[in-house]
């Protein structure tokens, strides 16, 4: 038995210890006698019943007294007594698996993990956001992570990547760097799977032909969009519920009839690259939104957009409604679990180049056929395809 990783016993004065600080976590033991708090503070070690009963004994404290605390923790969710289990990678257990054991109410860290480890998700676009993001989605466990981007690593997007990868293709050396720090990581997938998400990292603008081809194909994305200024993530678009990115379009055309001519030149522009914290904190975001949509937990950006700068580092939140003229939450429109995801057999065959083994399909040219070249597929290709208290 032990307590939920990462909590502290802490002594609040005779007869009185806390375990935890946080509220969501922390619970106070009074009533006790020094030989009582003496057992509590040993469950940190991770005792086995036996090995406390004797710790019990050495300072006084009667086995029937040793099992009423265990109870009285227990019952205050701060005490795990399953055997403790390892998550599926060296890298990610101490930080991510003992986190989320302290919040559940069940302090089943590694199930968390074990989830997560399941997962597809797609990244199409690998700057300096992106690929800060797919370094955080390895880091919290996410266990496949398909990679594209063919654009050449330029000074801009140093960060992930080092010097000696300049001139390099973007998801290449991506998928170099991820496999040596997280080696279970999946980097490829079989012809015809199907990803539980995929982000779109764009500058400027997002593309609306790209979007467009997973929403016909009902997979979830999040588009992030690299501004001038700003970095701005979401919505997560479900198909089948909106709103979706062509909902905000047409609320930007209401707006400014002149958008379709702005954002079509938008799409064009060359990138202005992204200062170092603002990168990390845009990756962040979504990145945490990803985790929370895969974990099934509250998605701040399902209907919502996160815009952060780097001048403040609260990201300013933006509502969004379904657009009256878009129709994609529709009642005739397929509601779509992100992560079960389903599609007729034409839209199947259309989404194939998006989830096969990125370095082993070549790259889709502006008419469709393929370079060949055995580099990792092209971003066109992937887009058809409690409280505390007191115990």
């Amino acid at each position: 038995m032990h307590l939920r990783p990462g909590l502290s016993v802490l002594w609040r004065g005779p007869g009185e210890s806390q375990v935890g600080v946080d509220p969501r976590c922390a619970v106070v033991l009074d009533g006790l006698t020094p030989g009582d708090q003496r057992v509590v503070e040993h469950l940190t070690r991770g005792p086995t019943p036996a090995d406390l009963q004797r710790v019990g004994r050495a300072v006084g404290v009667e086995p029937e007294r040793v099992r009423e605390l265990v109870a009285r923790l227990k019952a205050a969710g701060v005490l795990d007594t399953r055997p403790t289990r390892s998550s599926w990678s060296l890298a990610v257990p101490d930080t991510e698996e003992s986190y989320w054991s302290r919040l559940r109410d069940d302090g089943d860290g590694a199930a968390v993990l074990a989830v997560r480890a399941s997962k597809r998700v797609a990244v199409v676009g690998l700057d300096r956001v992106g690929s800060f993001l797919a370094t955080f989605l390895a880091m919290g466990g996410v266990g496949t992570l398909l990679l594209d981007d063919v654009s050449a690593v330029t000074e801009a997007d140093l960060g992930v990547f080092q010097a000696r990868d300049v001139g390099g293709r973007r998801a290449t050396r991506a998928v170099t760097h991820l496999r040596a720090a997280f080696p279970r990581l999946r980097t490829s997938a079989p012809a015809g799977t199907r990803p539980d998400l995929v982000v779109t990292v764009s500058t400027a603008v997002a593309d609306p032909l790209r979007l467009r081809h997973l929403r016909r194909a009902a997979i979830a994305h999040l588009p992030v969009v690299v501004g001038e200024v700003a970095v701005v993530v979401g919505p997560l678009v479900v198909p089948g519920r909106g709103p979706c990115t062509r909902c905000l379009d047409l609320h930007r055309v209401d707006a400014d009839p002149a958008w379709p001519a702005l954002a079509a030149q938008l799409l064009t522009s060359a990138p202005t690259g992204t200062p170092a914290t603002l990168a990390q904190l845009g990756a962040a975001l979504a990145a945490h939104q990803v985790l929370a949509a895969l974990d099934d937990r509250t998605v701040t950006v399902t209907g919502a957009t996160l815009e952060v700068t780097a001048l403040d580092p609260v990201p300013l939140v933006r509502q969004w409604a379904p657009h009256p003229a878009c129709g994609c939450d529709a009642p005739s429109a397929p509601a779509t679990d992100p992560a079960a995801a389903t599609t007729t057999p034409d839209q199947a065959a259309a989404t194939t180049a998006a989830t096969t083994d990125p370095a082993a399909v070549g790259p889709t040219s502006a008419d469709g056929e393929e370079d060949g070249d055995g580099e990792p597929a092209r971003a066109d290709a992937l887009a058809p395809a409690g409280s505390g208290g007191r115990a």
